[in-house]
């Protein structure tokens, strides 16, 4: 009890009043004779016995000071009234010691059991200060700031080391840490503010410094109230790991720092140490294939040996394993996509494939023109890739965005929308978050199939509504500023995109319905080689007959497949004709003619 005292501050009185409360809760005697003391019809002590006994007649001036609601005992949760939180006087509000004292009283050290849900004690770091790899300019501006008992942001994709780092030079300087999961605290202000006091009493009983995990869930516009309480109740030295730097004008100003990213050769030290077995040139190649960040590439070795099982995992294991992480970290907000086609079933006049080869220059060449080169200090914000790929259905818009995945060797992941907007404020906010950070750490090309129901222009605010939709809007905007990855989007109606987001697009491709030697060359290369076509097939007819896109295209051909299969026959003009024709009405047309 002398070391709870000291450690939180409290002065004798104080301390009398806690053992005052200790003993009606252990002594059966003493709870008699307090109630005796009481002047009013309670069973818990009163205020003012507290103040008599605690205090007595020359203190009793002090004892509005001391215990108040703002002063130690109150404010650290280590005292808690009984009478409830009406608006009672306070002559007659009743206390009692909370669990936490009590249990140190009886010689328990430990945290609050009410904490446990948000946070743990211990070295969240997988390994020894040597064994991190990071840029040494980051950690000597983090352990200046630990020595200074700065508030102290780490910033940075997830799974970069961020809190390994943060716990391992905290713990170089005698300062073990508290982790609290900032999401996992309550939305509700009032029952947030009791939790963050009870982490820094905790704090300071245990001697440990608290680092928030996920600081970024304070960061939405809507979250500012919580953060303003953040501010209220958090003080010392405080770490915190986010995916974003914070904008806001603080009132204790904290130390913002950028997770630099790994190199190329520290990311093949990374995988050389999750994959032993495998070669230097094995690790070159892999930093290069999967630029992961190093919790994916630790989590990602793991699922290729459970994979490869008493074998030494191969690269078919590896890349099996990268996709497993990466759904995990998608799970429930996106799908991954695979296509199964390759550039030679891809027909597009020559000025939308230049512009895709323009796009996949920026992406292949991002790190010898922003790094390299030094374009990046010159742009400061916008380094990632957004494209936005616009035009009819059924032209060509996923399909290429699953070839570019392809030909870069990086997993594409298509949006849900239905589970990322949420009626809910701050959801779709959380959520599209959420997106992005994994699809920055883990190097992924993000979908989003019809943009312009997100990405649509902002209205004239009438209502509450039109101001929440304004905000996603803008939320958006600001993550995909910061976005460092690949984003693709794909429509129907380009102008339905908001302004804003044209200027922030590295690439805009425009898929028009296919001219007639574009359908001549998609129905020839929508079928098969292995597939049976009857001879004296030609398809310059369909294709001058038939104004379709490709989509249609390929219904069709599929269409006329089944029909040859059910009636085991080749492929012939007849069935072609009958295919295209159902497809042709199937959009809304009418052919005049249904002969070749």
């Amino acid at each position: 009890m002398a070391t709870l005292a000291k450690r939180l501050g409290l002065q004798p009185a104080q301390e009398r009043a806690l053992w005052v409360l200790i003993a009606h809760e252990i002594d059966a005697s003493i709870r008699g004779q307090l109630r005796a003391l009481n002047t009013e019809e309670v069973s818990d002590v009163s205020m003012s016995t507290l103040r008599r006994v605690a205090y007595g007649a020359a203190g009793l001036g002090r004892s509005w000071i001391e215990l108040a609601a703002e002063a130690p005992l109150r404010r650290f949760g280590l005292i808690e009234r009984t009478d409830g939180a009406g608006l009672v006087p306070a002559y007659r509000q009743t206390f009692c010691a909370s669990q936490c004292v009590l249990s140190i009283a009886h010689g328990h050290w430990g945290i609050d059991p009410e904490l446990t849900s948000i946070g743990a004690i211990g070295n969240t770091a997988c390994c020894r200060l040597d064994d991190l790899i990071f840029d040494a300019a980051v950690g000597s501006r983090i352990a200046t700031a630990v020595r200074d008992g700065d508030m102290v942001i780490l910033c940075g994709p997830l799974g970069s080391g961020r809190r390994s780092l943060l716990s391992e030079i905290a713990r170089a300087s005698g300062h073990d840490v508290f982790v609290v999961d900032s999401p996992s605290l309550s939305p509700d202000r009032t029952i947030l503010r009791r939790q963050l006091r009870a982490v820094m009493r905790e704090a300071r009983l245990l001697e440990l410094t608290p680092l928030f995990r996920g600081f970024e869930s304070f960061l939405p516009s809507d979250q500012q109230e919580r953060l303003a309480i953040f501010e209220d109740e958090v003080s010392g030295l405080v770490l915190a790991t986010s995916t974003r730097a914070p904008a806001r004008r603080w009132k204790r100003q904290p130390v913002v720092i950028e997770m630099a990213e790994l190199r190329a050769t520290q990311r093949a030290e990374v995988w050389a140490r999750s994959l032993p077995e495998a070669t230097n040139q094995d690790t070159q190649i892999l930093a290069t294939m999967f630029p992961l960040t190093p919790a994916l590439v630790m989590a990602a070795s793991e699922a290729a040996r459970k994979l490869a099982g008493d074998e030494a995992p191969e690269a078919s294991h590896i890349e099996a394993g990268v996709g497993s992480v990466l759904d995990n970290q998608l799970s429930g907000l996106a799908t991954r996509i695979r296509v199964e086609q390759s550039w030679k079933d891809f027909v597009l006049p020559a000025e939308q494939i230049a512009s895709l080869v323009e796009l996949l220059a920026r992406i292949r060449r991002r790190s010898k023109v922003y790094e390299e080169w030094g374009f990046g200090s010159k742009l400061g914000k916008g380094l990632g890739v957004a494209a936005l790929f616009s035009g009819p259905p059924g032209t060509g818009k996923t399909m290429a965005a699953g070839l570019i995945a392809a030909e870069l060797r990086v997993p594409l992941y298509q949006i849900d929308l239905s589970k990322i907007v949420s009626k809910y404020i701050g959801e779709t906010e959380k959520n599209l978050g959420a997106v992005f950070d994994a699809a920055e750490a883990g190097h992924a090309i993000l979908l989003f199939d019809e943009a312009d129901s997100i990405f649509g222009k902002r209205t004239e605010v009438k209502s509450s509504n039109d101001r929440y939709a304004n905000q996603e809007t803008n939320y958006l905007l600001q993550r995909l500023e910061t976005f460092k990855g690949v984003c693709i989007l794909t429509t129907n109606h380009d102008a339905g995109i908001d302004e804003a987001f044209r200027r922030r697009l590295s690439v805009h491709v425009k898929f028009p319905v296919p001219e007639v030697d574009e359908r001549r060359n998609l129905w020839r290369a929508l079928i098969p080689a292995d597939a049976p076509l009857a001879s004296g097939v030609t398809f310059d007819a369909l294709a001058e007959r038939f104004e379709m896109s490709g989509g249609y295209i390929r219904n069709a051909v599929l269409r006329a497949a089944f029909l040859a299969a059910d009636r085991d026959v080749p492929i012939d003009s007849t069935l072609l004709l009958q295919a295209a024709t159902t497809e042709y009405e199937a959009m809304g047309k009418v052919i005049a003619s249904t002969t070749l």
